[in-house]
């Protein structure tokens, strides 16, 4: 460290600086949040927004659990679970398929998978093929337009394809079969990619918005981000008796943050390990 130049000891003070001031950006607005949506009405009423709260209360969660709020958030856990299995079980398998060296027309199809990402039809022709699918007010006009993406697909096919091919060469020896090859040996040693795909799909899922819009007419089907901006953006939320002041909204943008929050630190450690891997690999 004595021969570190001054060139460098000014750029890890400057990088050191700049990733502290970026850590704030983020914090900041997620403190901001937190300690709105533990203080009390009168103090919220008169604030508007409470950075370092002078006294907590958890009345706004309790609120919740009384109110329309929670039909809305199993709601969006249905549709992220049941889309989220969905999604990964179409995304291992033809990642299987788009990995083998000897699949027929390869080229081709990796071609037509990736153009999905660059070409789009429009959303008039989508609504209408959904509409004719008779998806239209059903969970699966969720689920099954965005059961596969391209990215994800793309990283889990680079991933799988650097499995080395002895090891399935032996199992086909041993008489296994495709699918038992991709249950027994393939997904094991995938876990990496697999968590960090999952929780892209499962982060996609949860807040959809736009094909609620698009697809749910009835309101007792809405997700919960469809409830958070009616409660945003009225003064008074339609749904709940609740006074929509902005601890109350606060409240209700943790609970839409729970479920990742929860689902991530049990999956970091192959988060990073996967993403690297699936991108260089192939």
């Amino acid at each position: 460290m004595k021969n570190v130049g001054i060139g460098r000891r000014i750029f890890v003070l400057g990088n050191g600086l700049f990733l502290i001031l970026v850590s704030m950006i983020v914090l900041i607005p997620l403190l901001l949040v937190v300690s709105t949506s533990i203080s009390p009405d009168e103090v919220v009423a008169r604030q508007g927004y409470v950075l370092i709260p002078k006294s907590i209360t958890f009345a706004n969660y309790f609120a919740i659990f009384n109110s329309g709020y929670m039909p809305a958030f199993y709601n969006s856990l249905f549709v992220t679970i049941s889309a989220t299995l969905f999604s990964m079980g179409m995304t291992l398998v033809m990642g299987y398929a788009l990995a083998q060296k000897d699949l027929i027309f390869k080229n081709f199809l990796l071609r037509f998978v990736v153009a999905t990402m660059v070409l789009d039809a429009g959303i008039i022709p989508f609504y209408l093929v959904v509409n004719k699918l008779g998806m239209i007010d059903s969970y699966l006009s969720l689920i099954i337009p965005s059961a596969i993406s391209t990215y994800n697909l793309i990283l889990m096919k680079n991933y799988m394809a650097s499995i080395p091919e002895s090891l399935m060469e032996s199992a086909r020896l041993d008489g296994c079969t495709e699918l038992g090859i991709l249950i027994k040996i393939v997904i094991p040693v995938s876990i990496p990619i697999i968590a960090a795909v999952t929780l892209f799909y499962a982060v996609s899922h949860w807040n959809t918005y736009l094909y609620v819009v698009m697809f749910i007419n009835d309101s007792s089907k809405y997700t919960l981000q469809i409830l958070l901006r009616q409660l945003i953006f009225q003064s008074e939320s339609a749904i709940s008796s609740a006074s929509a002041l902005n601890n109350f909204k606060m409240s209700v943008m943790i609970m839409t943050m729970l479920p990742v929050l929860i689902l991530y630190p049990f999956i970091q450690r192959y988060f990073i390990s996967g993403i690297m891997l699936g991108s260089v690999k192939g």
